[in-house]
């Protein structure tokens, strides 16, 4: 049976020249065609934080694809919405989790998928009085990861998409002379056209979701047939104590109640240093 989508449009709602990194794996793996659309998406929130996110990720990923799709006049449409900071379980390392979206007006579905990446540049330092001797470049991937300056206290000014060195001693005294402490934030522009490494990150969730659009509900033929939930429960090897990890996947239909659950291999046991019984 043909998928829904072979040979349909959905837009991409991108300032930031995500659609290289998006159209291929659905064109691919789908037969859905991919076209950008150049929406302000900096109005729900940057990453530099002049305008703060007001929904969750999913949520403004989501409100990022209609903007495509109403500016299009499409009822089919994609976004992607990333975040950088610790994660659950996880709360020492920087991540980078993208989450892409494709929302489908037309059957009422919203189908998405994230990737996690502790590899991405995210620096962000204060410093005093101070020039680029005393910015971390190597950590940041500096040059090929853009830098953001700006004063400590305020977003006035703030100099984005900074790769090269001149530039960079020049914002920085700019932002200097602003500075009522003299004390300048640097951060890695996390904007997508200004860090390679996110860009491998956006790429691999648009497969992720690509490869689950391709796959349809057994029942009512829906797209995006795939895991909804991680159950967790899986016991301690020792005592049989209930841990936190999981021990079943659910997977299931996004348009009709259709659900199946799958025992993973941990459902067999997990190392007690997991348990709260056996390691408080």
């Amino acid at each position: 049976m043909t998928h829904p989508y072979v040979g349909r449009r959905a837009t991409l709602a991108t300032r930031h020249d995500k659609l290289p990194l998006v159209a291929p794996a659905f064109r691919s793996l789908v037969g859905l065609e991919v076209v950008g659309v150049d929406v302000d998406t900096d109005v729900l929130g940057t990453f530099s934080g002049e305008r703060e996110r007001r929904g969750t990720q999913r949520e403004t990923a989501i409100e990022k694809a209609r903007l495509g799709m109403k500016r299009a006049g499409s009822s089919l449409g994609l976004a992607t919405e990333g975040s950088f900071g610790p994660l659950e379980g996880n709360p020492f390392a920087n991540a980078c989790l993208e989450f892409v979206v494709l929302v489908d007006d037309e059957r009422g579905i919203v189908i998405g998928e994230a990737e996690v990446d502790y590899g991405v540049p995210a620096i962000s330092v204060e410093i005093r009085d101070g020039g680029v001797g005393k910015v971390p470049l190597v950590a940041a991937g500096f040059p090929e990861h853009g830098l953001i300056v700006r004063p400590t206290e305020s977003f006035e000014p703030l100099v984005k998409g900074i790769h090269h060195a001149d530039a960079l001693e020049a914002a920085i005294a700019d932002c200097v002379a602003a500075s009522p402490t003299r004390t300048v934030r640097v951060e890695n522009d996390l904007r997508a056209h200004h860090s390679p490494s996110r860009r491998l990150v956006i790429a691999r969730a648009a497969e992720r979701l690509a490869r689950r659009v391709a796959v349809r509900c057994s029942d009512c033929g829906a797209p995006g047939w795939g895991m909804v939930a991680r159950n967790p429960g899986a016991p301690c090897i020792e005592c049989g104590t209930a841990t936190r990890l999981p021990c079943s996947e659910t997977l299931g239909c996004t348009a009709c109640a259709t659900e199946v659950e799958n025992d993973l291999p941990e459902s067999g046991g997990v190392d007690p240093r997991y348990c709260p019984r056996c390691n408080p």
